[in-house]
């Protein structure tokens, strides 16, 4: 769009003194449930293990999924939970949310936190085509046992066409190389890794947190 004038201060002032920031990038949002549930008189996560034949087959995961027209992510995370293991929305408690993720891949996933009762999580349905299995894991193991830390390095591909002769030193622009740290529990056989293990460490390190300050 051209615009019919100079701008002016005043049309900056306009336009963006009370504008809600947002990406630039266009982003791909997603709402994800950190689900929770009391077992023997603990709080435990409950997390499900994909289908063979989706993608990311047998990653360990929390049930959500993309944004819907329409809906807010809170609503997105509640419809995907019972979309993937049959839990309505009406039975699950809105603790809260933690902080959102910005990922390598242009996707934004913001993570809510509910509680169900046991005895509605015992009735729950998997959606066997994406779900092939639904277990808990409880909380105080998170918070006995640190994650391991390993790295992924994302760089450049000099293979692929770009103009590199468009810029000062071409190829040799000194291209920065993306060190990922990605962490992993191992549980009863299981490993929870990526997204996954991200989001339930940064919940329990900031619940740690938060309680040692109200000390």
């Amino acid at each position: 769009m051209i615009l019919a004038e100079k701008p002016t201060t005043a049309d900056f002032r306009q336009t963006f003194g009370k504008k809600e920031p947002q990406p630039i990038l266009k982003l791909k949002k997603f709402g994800i449930m950190a689900l929770l549930t009391e077992k023997n008189n603990e709080l435990h996560f409950v997390l499900t293990k994909r289908a063979a034949h989706v993608r990311q087959p047998g990653d360990i995961c929390f049930p959500g999924g993309h944004q819907e027209k329409g809906e807010n992510l809170k609503q997105t995370a509640l419809r995907e939970t019972e979309e993937e293991i049959g839990i309505p929305a009406e039975q699950i408690q809105i603790l809260g949310k933690s902080n959102f993720m910005l990922t390598v891949y242009g996707g934004l996933i913001q993570p809510y936190i509910g509680f169900v009762s046991y005895d509605h999580y015992k009735n729950l349905t998997c959606q066997k085509e994406e779900v092939a299995e639904v277990f808990t894991v409880p909380i105080s193991f998170f918070m006995e046992q640190k994650p391991e830390v390993h790295y992924m390095y994302w760089r450049a591909d000099m293979t692929v066409p770009f103009p590199y002769e468009r810029i000062e030193n071409g190829r040799e622009y000194g291209f920065r190389e993306y060190e990922v740290p990605e962490l992993f529990y191992s549980y009863n056989g299981k490993t929870i890794w990526g997204l996954t293990a991200q989001i339930i460490d940064h919940i329990i390190t900031t619940l740690q947190n938060e309680k040692t300050e109200q000390k």
